[in-house]
């Protein structure tokens, strides 16, 4: 008579899990991806940094202080075209005052690309168009525009801004 055979049982995936090297590679892959998964940087994130980009000017052309406002962090530094100096805190009053006093913006980015780095965020474009101020006096574009983004409670806020005259060599310029 043959010896009797045990059934074949499966083999069970978990088993497989429990060994000592298996749960070390299990925990340090789970580690890795909570630590750096809110750093990762998605396309999503270059989409809200334009988005917010584009807002922030609408709330220029619009004359709508209140909208640029919201895309500033409170501490906002920025240089501006016209000076070597950085300029005072934004004064979301006097820009309002100036936009309902004949102050006019007719601007839009071109070329805008975006570097996002976690929860910082470089912004790039041309700012083309022109601006006439209450006093009368105007300028026109094309100037560089350079942002530094930070995502505060999800929304991107510019941090530092800096424009600056593009000169292309062109006659006049």
């Amino acid at each position: 008579m043959s010896p009797v055979k045990k059934p074949l049982r499966p083999r069970r995936y978990w088993k497989a899990t429990r060994s000592p090297s298996m749960k070390t590679l299990l925990i340090a892959a789970m580690v890795a991806i909570i630590t750096f998964a809110p750093a990762i940087a998605t396309a999503d994130d270059e989409d809200d940094v334009i988005a917010a980009m584009q807002d922030y000017i609408s709330g220029w052309n619009t004359g709508d202080a209140a909208k640029v406002a919201e895309h500033l962090t409170s501490d906002a530094t920025a240089f501006a075209q016209g000076t070597g100096l950085a300029m005072g805190a934004f004064n979301q009053a006097n820009l309002q005052n100036g936009m309902d006093n004949g102050g006019i913006w007719n601007l839009s980015f071109r070329d805008m690309k975006v570097q996002v780095y976690g929860d910082t965020a470089i912004f790039t474009a041309y700012e083309v168009g022109n601006i006439r101020f209450p006093n009368g006096n105007g300028s026109q574009g094309p100037w560089r525009y350079t942002a530094v983004l930070v995502k505060q409670g999800g929304v991107w806020k510019q941090a530092h801004r800096h424009t600056s005259p593009l000169r292309t060599g062109a006659p006049g310029q």
